[in-house]
């Protein structure tokens, strides 16, 4: 674990780390970049999943794959603001594992969406799976809830804010 921290120290020592943690503007920046991507992902993975799930009858899936679109640029905002997040405070992040739990969960439910997105963009999902996909739906929506919490909770659960406050 010392190993581990020193590396961290080493990042969180480093110019960009000390810009991002210190700079007002590029902390918070970040900071409502990532969550605004994060509404647009999720929210266009909830009104999907609640689709399938039965919730809004009334709509077509295949009017829905146009939105993927946006959501996969929310997906590399998300990844990018998140990476500027993580530098800033690496070992507020490494160290806890609410982190490896967001983060897994977030893979899984980005998985499922782009199996979803691939169904609909060939229109493979007929009534007769209907089942199947309520069941991926809901799956669905469970992860998006999980990474939302987990995202919440980091600000909250750190053992370790700075690692270099050990050396």
């Amino acid at each position: 674990e010392i190993r581990t921290l020193q590396i961290l120290s080493r990042i969180e020592e480093t110019a960009l780390s000390i810009w991002f943690r210190e700079s007002g503007a590029a902390f918070f920046s970040t900071l409502t970049l990532h969550s605004l991507a994060m509404a647009i992902v999720v929210g266009i993975n909830f009104a999907i999943a609640f689709r399938l799930m039965g919730w809004v009858p009334q709509f077509a899936l295949s009017p829905y794959s146009r939105f993927y679109q946006i959501h996969w640029i929310g997906v590399i905002v998300i990844f990018l603001s998140g990476a500027g997040l993580l530098l800033a405070y690496p070992a507020k992040a490494l160290t806890n594992p609410i982190f490896y739990l967001k983060f897994i969960a977030l893979t899984i439910g980005l998985i499922i969406a782009a199996w979803v997105q691939h169904r609909l963009d060939r229109n493979i999902i007929t009534e007769g799976e209907h089942q199947k996909f309520k069941l991926i739906a809901m799956a669905s929506v469970l992860l998006w809830i999980i990474t939302i919490t987990a995202g919440r909770f980091l600000a909250y659960t750190h053992s370790v804010l700075l690692a270099s406050r050990f050396f």
